[in-house]
């Protein structure tokens, strides 16, 4: 009876774990989202820390991949396209906005090769 209890629960825990598992992994990523008209390294020096609001922002640079956090921070992310499907060739133009809606910090990350 042991192993027959073992094996059910086993079974049980595997098949809840395979539930589980598709609901930890990340959304796939906005591909299809348009890349803004201006370059990364042009949009990067458009954004000014301190002073570029989240109007500024949209106006200039379009929409963007919007991540919202509990203390009122945002991520907006503006990516371009690269080569393969996969996210790894793409270049990321990452900003953060503070609760009040203006620009904290603003990075570009490159593709990876």
């Amino acid at each position: 009876m042991r192993p027959l209890l073992a094996s059910a629960l086993l079974a049980c825990c595997l098949s809840l774990s395979g539930c589980a598992g598709g609901l930890l992994q990340p959304a796939s990523p906005a591909r299809d989202a348009q890349a803004p008209a201006l370059a990364p390294q042009s949009a990067l020096q458009s954004i000014a820390p301190g002073r570029t609001t989240r109007e500024d922002l949209a106006r200039t640079m379009g929409k963007a991949i919007v991540v919202h956090f509990d203390s009122g921070n945002e991520v907006w992310v503006y990516r371009w396209m690269g080569r393969s499907k996969d996210t790894r060739t793409d270049t990321e133009l990452v900003v953060l906005l503070g609760p009040d809606g203006v620009v904290k910090k603003v990075r570009v990350r490159p593709a990876y090769a």
